[in-house]
């Protein structure tokens, strides 16, 4: 008991301590600067706490050139719209979203719409529980999309979905700064993926790995209907359709 109660002085001598010191600076500060000049900079610390906290609520811009891009990918896929690109990307998002605000995989897993990025998110989320992370993304909503990037090479075409939205954020890192009654205002950036081409897309496919899900081995060819190492029926892959690759926060308040 005796240890504990000395325990407890020595620490709310070290608080009185600190309050000392702390007030002695900002004394010393007044006396140099003056109360004319210490309200002045009272003023300033609290506008830039003010614009800082307009800038987390400021709709964000998104970057693109869709109509320039979007030609481009009409002249290689007839069908292509706009429109349900940024559906599609809107609707990844917030699934996505909703796994780490969950913390479970289970809301894409065997969806083979995100087989490509289903590993990325299964080990954030992984790492969010071994340092018992939190994250929470209430009331999302969309605000604008726009195509940002297109290429088409090596039997692959890819498309990149510049978003902007909102959410209430809120999270147990000490080292992001957010206001729970403001509502976050940021921009992600969504990839996407169409395979036109298997046979040339066989030797990128480091860049996209799928695995089995008996024994873990990599599907060496996603048109496989089982696992080369074990033999485990797998469901074959539509490759011909738009996959989400990437899903990144871009905008760093």
């Amino acid at each position: 008991m005796s240890f504990l109660l000395a325990l407890l002085g020595g620490l709310i001598g070290i608080l009185v301590a600190v309050g000392i010191v702390f007030l002695i600076i900002y004394s010393k500060i007044k006396r140099t600067v003056g109360d004319v000049q210490m309200g002045e900079l009272k003023s300033v610390i609290s506008t830039a706490s003010n614009l800082q906290k307009e800038e987390y609520s400021r709709v964000k811009n998104v970057k693109g050139l869709t109509s320039l891009l979007e030609q481009d990918i009409r002249r290689d896929f007839p069908e292509f719209s706009k429109e349900v690109i940024f559906a599609l990307s809107e609707k990844c998002i917030r699934k996505i979203l909703n796994c780490i605000e969950s913390r479970d995989i289970f809301k894409i897993k065997d969806d083979t719409d995100y087989i490509y990025i289903e590993p990325k998110i299964q080990e954030h989320i992984e790492d969010m529980k071994s340092n018992d992370i939190n994250e929470k993304f209430d009331n999302i909503e969309f605000n604008r999309s726009a195509i940002r990037a297109y290429t088409k090479d090596g039997g692959r075409a890819t498309i990149k979905i510049s978003t902007s939205l909102g959410y209430f954020y809120q999270t147990n890192q000490k080292d992001k700064k957010y206001y729970s009654d403001v509502k976050k205002q940021t921009r992600y950036t969504t990839e996407f993926v169409y395979v036109y081409d298997e046979s040339k897309f066989d030797k990128h496919q480091i860049s996209y790995s799928v695995h089995c899900k008996n024994c873990g081995a990599p599907i060496q060819n996603l048109g496989n209907s089982y696992c080369t190492y074990c033999g485990t029926p797998v469901e074959r892959i539509n490759l011909k359709a738009w996959k989400i690759t990437s899903c990144e926060e871009d905008y760093n308040i």
